[in-house]
């Protein structure tokens, strides 16, 4: 059983592991005090079960002030797949902003610079329209079908789309930023899968932003014993702590108390680097709604 897979777990390079002859590049570096991963799969037939594109990891040590650097690396991502300054972008909230750990992307949406209402006046500037779908269990909708129709209807060109995800490390929780061309699949994390948001359905390409929010218990209990001594840990352990927990429904999701002062200065960040991204010329804070 490959072990990497068992946790809950929406961030790439917590389970791939190049190895000789992988179909897959896997660059490390720093950057702004920021460790950087760049994953490329290239084989759709992977053994880590992921699709095949850019899988881009921003590791921060402290949770604010570097939507510099995910500014720049959304540059390159949105410029791999097409866009352009007369795009047309959809930046789309995913998640229920009821519960704060799934609150990240209508409260990054809230935040964004929203031009395409005043478009036709200022060619100068990059159309961006935005979009909070909501859940299924409020409103009935896939979330996907939603989407779809609005890229339909308006044209667009690109979605960005926003989510929390979910890690297997708990030094990880909020301070880790992951983009990927390859879209999204809501709820993946928590076992609550939905209809993706990818090119696949879409039609058109589709950008991911999220950050680690949530931890399960098992890997919470991997964590623990990691740090008490690594001599308990064995393939055997892991996989029984896992399999424990899944078989009496007590594998929980859980997130921290620091959520109540750290998501909104996250969703600023995702924001910040959204608009650096796209329309650098405005003023971050511009109130243009």
């Amino acid at each position: 059983m490959n072990l990497e897979r068992l946790f809950k777990n929406d961030i790439a390079d917590e389970i791939i592991k190049k190895k000789k002859c992988d179909p897959i590049s896997i660059k490390h570096f720093k950057e702004d005090g920021a460790k950087i991963t760049q994953i490329e799969i290239k084989d759709k037939n992977n053994k880590y079960g992921k699709e095949i594109g850019n899988y881009i990891t921003i590791e921060c040590e402290s949770d604010h002030d570097n939507e510099k650097v995910l500014a720049k690396y959304l540059k390159k991502i949105l410029k791999k797949n097409g866009f352009k300054s007369n795009s047309k972008v959809l930046v789309v909230g995913l998640g229920n902003d009821s519960y704060l750990s799934d609150a990240l992307g209508p409260k990054v949406v809230k935040e964004i610079n929203v031009t395409s209402h005043f478009y036709a006046k200022k060619k100068k500037v990059t159309s961006v329209s935005c979009f909070i779908p909501g859940v299924m269990g409020v409103t009935g909708l896939e979330s996907s079908a939603m989407i779809k129709s609005i890229i339909d209807r308006f044209l667009i060109d690109i979605v960005i789309a926003i989510d929390s995800l979910a890690t297997r490390s708990i030094s990880r929780l909020y301070k880790t930023y992951q983009l990927t061309d390859t879209g999204i699949n809501p709820g993946s994390g928590v076992n609550n899968n939905r209809m993706g948001v990818n090119k696949k359905i879409m039609k058109i390409p589709v950008i991911a932003i999220g950050v680690a929010t949530v931890v399960d218990v098992a890997s919470i209990m991997v964590n623990t014993l990691n740090v008490i001594d690594k001599k308990l840990l064995n393939s055997h352990t892991i996989e029984t702590i896992y399999h424990s927990l899944d078989r009496d429904n007590h594998n929980f999701i859980m997130t921290t108390k620091e959520i109540d002062d750290l998501i909104d200065i996250i969703a600023l960040n995702i924001a910040s680097g959204i608009n650096l991204a796209i329309n650098p010329q405005l003023a971050i804070n511009d109130n243009l709604r």
